[in-house]
């Protein structure tokens, strides 16, 4: 098995807990401030090597004979409300960062800002009102209690940094039979600023990525015709 793959103990305890204060970290320093914020929904992840793909939460397994994973595809949907900003919100900037124990990789970072509430600048696939005023409109900056929902274009993360890669997250030492474990974090950060009030939340969570190089397996058939003369 390799060396980037899960072994339990309290090693790792201390090794995932830098880690997440890194991915943390690379997403943009703190921010304390007089607004309350609220960030929810998962980050949807989905690795689409050949011949496997998987979602975020299904424990996912690539079958690889070389014990490859070649991509690891995010396309998140950020929900965030603010609320108390007497004054409405001046921008909102999310990040999403990965990393393992070989590090951090950020993956997106967006600024929306009140000028121009409708636009989708990067990656951004849509912006508009948050989920519980169901509106396709754009998010209403002035709003003391407001929010927005971001929907981010499919981004592959090995391709994003020099952290979160093909190569450290494949196992190509791996003996047929064997399976080897990876623990990818999954950081969203968001920074809501207006009025002189700043606030921000992070929201973690991980995805196991597992390779697999199956046993080899063998089988014969056919029918032979035999004719005498």
């Amino acid at each position: 098995m390799s060396d980037h793959s899960r072994i339990g103990g309290s090693s790792e305890a201390v090794t995932r807990r830098s880690v997440l204060g890194g991915v943390a970290a690379v997403a943009g320093a703190a921010i304390a401030g007089t607004g309350a914020l609220l960030a929810s929904s998962r980050p949807a992840a989905a690795v689409d090597g050949d011949p496997a793909a998987f979602e975020a939460g299904d424990a996912p397994t690539v079958i690889s004979n070389d014990g490859r994973i070649e991509s690891v595809y995010l396309s998140p949907t950020v929900d965030v409300s603010w609320t108390d900003f007497s004054e409405g919100v001046e921008r909102v900037t999310l990040s999403l960062a990965v990393g393992s124990d070989a590090g951090v990789d950020e993956v997106y970072r967006e600024t929306f800002t009140a000028d121009d509430p409708g636009e989708t600048p990067g990656d951004v696939a849509s912006v508009d009102g948050s989920d519980d005023e169901q509106s396709d409109a754009p998010p209403d900056f002035d709003a003391v209690d407001g929010g927005l929902t971001a929907r981010f274009e499919r981004a592959d993360a090995t391709a994003r940094g020099d952290a979160v890669t093909s190569e450290t997250l494949s196992a190509v030492d791996l003996s047929g039979g064997e399976t080897a474990t990876t623990t990818l974090d999954v950081v969203f950060r968001a920074d809501v600023a207006g009025g002189g009030d700043e606030a921000t939340v992070v929201r973690t969570t991980t995805v196991d990525l597992t390779v697999e190089n199956p046993a080899g397996d063998a089988a014969a058939g056919g029918s032979v015709g035999v004719e005498a003369v």
